[in-house]
């Protein structure tokens, strides 16, 4: 689903669930029902997510601003000044304690509902119940509509920006090491720093999710997001690394006769990593452990031959950190794959 056609979907569905509030409300013959409408389009978000956290901080919210409200109704005489005094104390509050709480700004908006409307009421508590009941009858059609029609789950997002994450780890893996045995050559440092700071957003799109979503689509929790976000996160570091190592040098450098050994490190651990990322690890295990015993062995009979003498101890430094970047880079790979979880 592209951009234009999901806004389209949200536009229809916060319609859809003002509509549904304002004929409760109708039906029901509130006083104040417009304030249901109202909440369905605060509410209302793009995805499941972020449209469940706003409901409950437009709930608790409500509450806590209706309680406010009533107080203030019942304790300060009713003339401007003392008017002004109350909102001005109440608001101040609730938006100070938005540094701690979201919900607050919530309670803010409701204090002046409240205040503002009630002022003139013969029966304080139930014109703050009747408010509380209007606001969350909006809530409760905003949730319904964002849960029940075309709903967009950031879990799908995730699920979508995890594969995809692996996909260019994979590319950029193949593309340091086809650098790295040609003579070492440096390379730009963008295109690993750019995935850097997306993969870095998937913890909190992972917390999102699991706060806001995994009571409602619990079967869709089964796979283990967690580790996959733990492994592509230290996957990147790993190619950092890499490009460090690869640049800190600038010089000639060196043919690595390792070269057939560490392309296919790379190609097989790239590969392991989609497989993990699309839930289908165990197709690349055996591939990948072979890949890795190669490339030891191929470097235990390099030592014993001493062709490693060759380097300097610069150049050596930098060859055996690109080497141990990409070692471990396949190992957390590996490592995965092998959680209790898979097998």
């Amino acid at each position: 689903m592209d951009i234009s056609s999901t806004h389209v979907t949200h536009g229809f569905k916060t319609a859809l669930a003002a509509l549904l509030a304002y004929g409760i409300t109708t039906v029901l013959a509130l006083e104040f029902g417009y304030w249901a409408v109202i909440s369905t389009v605060i509410v209302m978000q793009v995805y499941v997510a972020d449209s469940v956290e706003m409901c409950l901080y437009r709930f608790t919210g409500t509450l806590i601003g209706a309680m406010l409200g009533v107080l203030v109704i019942l304790v300060i005489p009713k003339t401007p000044v003392f008017v002004g005094i109350a909102l001005f104390v109440t608001i101040g509050i609730c938006s100070f304690l938005t540094r701690y709480k979201t919900r607050y700004r919530m309670a803010g908006i409701t204090v002046v509902i409240v205040v503002m409307t009630g002022l003139e009421t013969q029966d304080v508590f139930i014109f703050g119940l009747s408010r509380v009941l209007e606001i969350g009858i909006g809530i409760l059609c905003a949730f319904s509509v964002s849960v029940l029609i075309f709903p967009k789950r950031k879990v799908d997002v995730l699920r979508i920006k995890l594969v995809t994450q692996a996909k260019t780890c994979a590319h950029q893996c193949g593309v340091l090491v086809e650098a790295f045995v040609s003579r070492q050559q440096q390379v730009g440092e963008s295109a690993v720093t750019e995935l850097v700071n997306d993969v870095w957003n998937n913890h909190a799109l992972l917390q999102k999710t699991r706060r806001h979503e995994s009571l409602i689509y619990h079967k869709k929790f089964r796979e283990n997001f967690a580790l996959k976000v733990s492994v592509i996160s230290r996957s990147v570091e790993h190619l950092r690394n890499m490009v460090r190592a690869l640049n800190a040098l600038d010089d000639h450098g060196y043919d690595i006769i390792m070269s057939p050994e560490l392309k296919k490190l790379a190609r097989k651990s790239g590969n392991a990593l989609v497989l993990l990322a699309k839930n289908d690890p165990l197709s690349g295990k055996k591939d990948l452990q072979r890949a890795i015993s190669e490339l030891d062995a191929r470097l235990l009979n390099l030592r014993k031959e001493g062709l490693v003498r060759r380097f300097d101890s610069k150049k050596l430094v930098q060859v055996f950190s690109f080497y141990s970047s990409l070692r471990y880079f396949a190992e957390d790979i590996l490592g995965a794959i092998n959680e209790p979880c898979w097998v």
